[in-house]
């Protein structure tokens, strides 16, 4: 009787002659689901945020769940080119947002929005210190963005796929790479230009030059594969082809590549010199930062990024003169609670205005296959508290925009019976991302998700 040998990838590859660095080409997990949507283009993710929570009446829709209104409330309505890519979340009964921040509720800090920032990408903090207004707490579990980056390092070879930045984070962040360990925010434009772009983009003519000899190299692979396999037995060959199926998907995605890639293009941040430490460059800062997050996520050179635009203390200081709102600073505006929503809406309007619509904007506008880069990505926006006046961390304002490639039904405000964890809702993002054996985020009281509701 015949023994079939068995045969691993490394195995094969060392018939073949060809490195290690070829084992993603022949993983059908990273090419089908991992890091690609069913179009085969890249799936990323962007979390954006600040603080000082929303003013309710103007940032939810009234009205039952379903369809979104003709005119979007004001706080959003610089989204409202793009109101078929949103995906709003609002309690059934109230008009308030239906997710909670249950692990900082659990140990004691119902009232500490101002320290949340830790709870928001990640779903785990550890126990705080000090009172319930301002506890100190830690993630005790790496952030979502830190989990997508280490899931492609891990499964598709992609290295430095994380990008974090902010323009007044200080020494806080939403980005935690492990229990207690915070990622660093970039927060000099100028920098962060040239570490994207300092180098010379390769040209239409070189670009499709390196795509030809990768695909040169796949046609040996597939040649190669197709005659080592008619030597094995039935299991070792149906092996092979599967090697072989995710090699002709890898050729399809590179011929995919050369003409329906959305264009990279720098961003231009000029004028150059400007101090971001004054209150009156912060509108720059914003808009600097939001082009290099959309420019890295378009050229490729970004798949998971986070982005503080103010730190978690409440924005001590910062004024609004550019909206005829030079004072109070932001946190004491915030703190008058209802008798001051009129400023407050304004300044929420502005964030949404200056980066959100910026970020979605330009990826709105990169061209991927038969949809476009926001198709293809998906936007967490969040904020520290439900409403500055209160500090409490029972409905935090998340908002959803783009797709993640086809796997989010947009266009529509959700609502739910109770509140749901926030862990939740990092599980299903990460599910959007490719990554759907995760069971949960965060704290492991609270695995879930909630694909049913954001899904269909």
């Amino acid at each position: 009787m015949k023994t079939e040998a068995k045969y691993s990838r490394r195995a094969i590859l060392k018939r073949l002659g060809i490195g290690a660095g070829f084992l993603p080409l022949l993983s059908t997990d990273w090419s089908r689901s991992r890091a690609a949507s069913a179009g085969g283009f890249p799936l990323r993710f962007i979390g954006i945020t600040w603080t000082d929570g929303i003013c309710p009446p103007d940032f939810y829709p009234t009205g039952a769940a379903g369809a979104l209104p003709a005119t979007l409330p004001f706080s959003l309505t610089p989204l409202a080119a793009w109101s078929s890519k949103l995906l709003l979340m609002r309690s059934a009964s109230k008009q308030q947002s239906p997710i909670d921040l249950n692990v900082m509720i659990d140990l004691g800090a119902p009232y500490g929005g101002h320290f949340t920032y830790p709870a928001l990408f990640t779903g785990g903090v550890s126990s705080p210190n000090g009172t319930d207004e301002v506890p100190t707490v830690s993630a005790t579990t790496p952030s979502i963005d830190q989990i997508i980056s280490d899931n492609l390092a891990s499964t598709a070879g992609i290295s430095n796929a994380q990008l974090n930045v902010g323009c007044r984070p200080y020494s806080t962040s939403t980005s935690w790479r492990s229990g207690g360990i915070k990622n660093t925010s970039q927060t000099d434009p100028y920098k962060l230009f040239t570490s994207l772009f300092g180098m010379t983009d390769m040209t239409a003519t070189q670009l499709g030059a390196l795509h030809a000899r990768r695909k040169s190299v796949l046609d040996f692979v597939g040649g190669e594969l197709t005659n080592f396999s008619t030597n094995l037995g039935t299991d070792d060959k149906a092996k092979v082809q599967s090697h072989l199926d995710s090699i002709r998907a890898l050729e399809a995605q590179l011929q995919s590549s050369t003409s329906s890639t959305a264009v990279c293009t720098a961003p231009t941040i000029t004028p150059t010199g400007l101090n971001f430490n004054t209150i009156t460059n912060y509108p720059n800062h914003v808009k600097f930062m939001s082009d290099l997050v959309a420019a890295a996520v378009i050229c490729g050179k970004s798949r998971a990024v986070t982005m503080d635009l103010i730190d978690n203390g409440g924005g001590n200081s910062l004024t609004f003169p550019w909206l005829n709102i030079p004072s109070p600073d932001f946190h004491a505006i915030a703190h008058q609670g209802s008798t001051n929503y009129d400023q407050k809406s304004q300044i929420d309007q502005w964030f949404y205005q200056q980066c959100v619509a910026e970020v979605v904007g330009k990826l709105a506008a990169a061209t991927e296959g038969n949809g476009t880069v926001l198709d293809n990505t998906v936007i967490l926006v969040a904020n520290d508290m439900n409403e500055g006046a209160g500090h409490y961390v029972g409905s935090i304002p998340y908002v959803l925009i783009g797709g993640g490639g086809g796997f989010l039904k947009t266009g529509r405000m959700v609502t739910f019976p109770k509140q749901v964890p926030n862990n939740y809702l990092l599980t299903t993002i990460l599910h959007a991302m490719g990554m759907t054996d995760v069971t949960g985020v965060g704290d492991p009281k609270y695995a879930g998700n909630i694909d049913a509701q954001l899904t269909t």
